[in-house]
């Protein structure tokens, strides 16, 4: 019975993650970078290396804020170069945004 219980629990919250990232991907918004934070390499308890991530910090047109964690690796092969100020530009659909380049 406890085992039913744990897998049923574990199903439970596969769904419920599965619907969170369903809602973000479907949302699509507008913003504006406010900061762009670098995280530290480290080695965990079990001295494994992690590698540091890059955090961009961001606001939308309509007030709400939010961030975007992303490896050095992904960080500059689709945004090198952004700064605070930039403007980002999420489409529905989209699992991250777009750098909205001025011309």
């Amino acid at each position: 019975m406890e085992l039913f219980l744990g897998i049923l629990a574990a199903v439970a919250l596969s769904l419920v993650i599965m619907a969170f990232q369903r809602k973000r991907t479907k949302a699509a918004w507008q913003g504006v970078v406010t900061r762009i934070k670098e995280e530290a390499d480290v080695y965990d308890d079990e001295n494994n290396f992690r590698e540091g991530q890059i955090l961009i910090h961001y606001q939308t047109d309509s007030g709400k804020k939010g961030k975007i964690r992303l490896s050095r690796h992904h960080f500059g092969t689709m945004f090198q170069g952004l700064k605070a100020g930039d403007r980002l530009e999420k489409q529905a659909g989209e699992p991250l945004p777009r750098w909205v380049r001025e011309r």
